[in-house]
């Protein structure tokens, strides 16, 4: 079996892709990435043993480019690689990371006879709301990148798709209310794999983090301005004036980092925010073990209710209790695991009073322990990956040729999808 998978950015990397192609190929498939090409590199590379990318187009120079590479869901650029991929490789199913390339991936298999499925990593229209929102349109988002044009496309497009994994029940939901029965929908979450509990990295960030003596809060991810960060740093002056040696290590980047920084100068809390930048995912595991306590401090909207992040789980398996927003998988997960404490995303004193409840060490330990135990049991890869398979194996057709679904596939789409 061939799979084609379609990427609107640059891989590598990302970890999500990584996960689904890596499970993929241990599977005996051969996996083919259709890539964004920024920097101008070779057509195709082989990155892993199974696993190719194709990129979209070299350009002449780096404006023309821009203009091949862009992930528009009417790009010829991207039609022609899709289709020539497939054609080339005997492909037998198209999966499309998430809205901006799914109607171009679908009449890829129109045209191909290839069943397709969406890789629904995000809500995509709520997410492009979320940054018109507090960030604002930019001049050229009204037409590229529109919410409510987005919206009308995804409405379009689902109905017709083979199949789309999902990384929650909530967006299993949703999907399921705008697209109806027709495609079948399995859910693949952002779960880490249980080896890499062990892994640690050496860094002098977790030296640091070992040698300092009071508590350290952490955050890990992008420093965008939907990421809620600013009510963290607003809390931090009630918790710094009881716990003088508190430290919040922020680990990302973003484009709310400046105004964070300018944010923490304002209040007195610059010795007590620790802006570390974009670290490589293989020191996060470390990072997060030498920490108390681990936040995702994200904004409740569309958005963040229907998504969950890869970061709760890896907080989870290296045994820290996690603070949380009232998102509604988010908070689902906390509290149904006993692992954390949830917090209202924009008062910063309910979040000041959570923080000052973890300086407890024995809560601390029973709420690690008891993300820990869920992590193990339920919310890892090993679990995913096994949906991941069980969905390929049912919609891929064979020799690249579309087949229709019968009633116990689809049966088999809504089981899995509610694990």
């Amino acid at each position: 079996m061939t799979i084609c998978y379609v990427y609107q950015d640059q891989y590598p990397w990302d970890i999500r892709i990584e996960k689904i192609t890596e499970a993929l190929a241990e599977a005996g498939i051969d996996v083919h990435i259709v890539s964004r090409n920024r920097s101008g590199g070779r057509p195709k590379e082989k990155v892993a043993d199974r696993i190719h990318v194709h990129r979209v187009a070299q350009g002449f120079d780096r404006f023309s480019r821009t203009i091949f590479n862009f992930p528009a869901f009417f790009s010829p650029t991207w039609l022609r690689k899709t289709v020539s991929v497939v054609q080339d490789e005997g492909v037998s199913l198209i999966i499309v990371r998430d809205l901006p390339l799914g109607p171009m991936a679908y009449w890829a298999g129109r045209w191909t006879g290839t069943p397709v499925v969406m890789d629904m990593a995000e809500n995509y229209p709520a997410m492009i709301q979320d940054t018109w929102t507090f960030r604002g349109p930019r001049p050229l988002d009204f037409l590229i990148r529109n919410p409510s044009l987005l919206r009308r496309m995804e409405r379009w497009l689902l109905p017709r798709l083979d199949g789309v994994l999902v990384v929650s029940e909530a967006s299993a939901a949703r999907v399921r209310t705008l697209a109806g029965p027709r495609p079948p929908v399995f859910n693949v979450s952002n779960t880490p794999p249980l080896g890499s509990l062990g892994l640690r990295v050496p860094h002098p960030l977790i030296d640091r983090l070992k040698e300092h003596r009071g508590l350290t809060l952490l955050y890990v991810g992008g420093l965008e301005e939907t990421r809620g960060l600013e009510t963290v740093i607003l809390a931090l002056p009630e918790v710094v004036r009881k716990l003088q040696d508190f430290l919040f290590v922020v680990l990302g980047e973003g484009t709310a980092e400046e105004r964070l920084k300018r944010l923490a100068r304002e209040k007195g809390i610059e010795q007590n925010v620790l802006f570390a930048g974009w670290l490589h995912h293989t020191l996060v595991p470390g990072i997060i073990a030498e920490s108390d306590f681990c936040i995702v401090p994200h904004y409740v909207t569309e958005h963040t209710d229907s998504t969950i992040p890869n970061k709760i789980f890896d907080y989870l398996l290296q045994r820290k209790p996690v603070i949380v927003t009232q998102a509604k998988s988010l908070k689902q997960i906390v509290e149904s695991c006993h692992c954390g404490k949830v917090y209202l995303d924009k008062d910063p004193a309910a979040l000041a009073q959570t923080i000052m409840e973890l300086t407890d060490p024995d809560l601390r330990h029973t709420l690690g322990e008891s993300g820990f135990a869920a992590v193990k049991n339920r919310y890892n890869w090993e679990r995913d990956k096994d949906n991941l398979l069980d969905a390929v194996r049912a919609i891929a057709a064979p020799s690249g040729r579309a087949t229709t679904r019968t009633g116990s596939e689809e049966q088999l789409g809504t089981v899995r999808s509610l694990r």
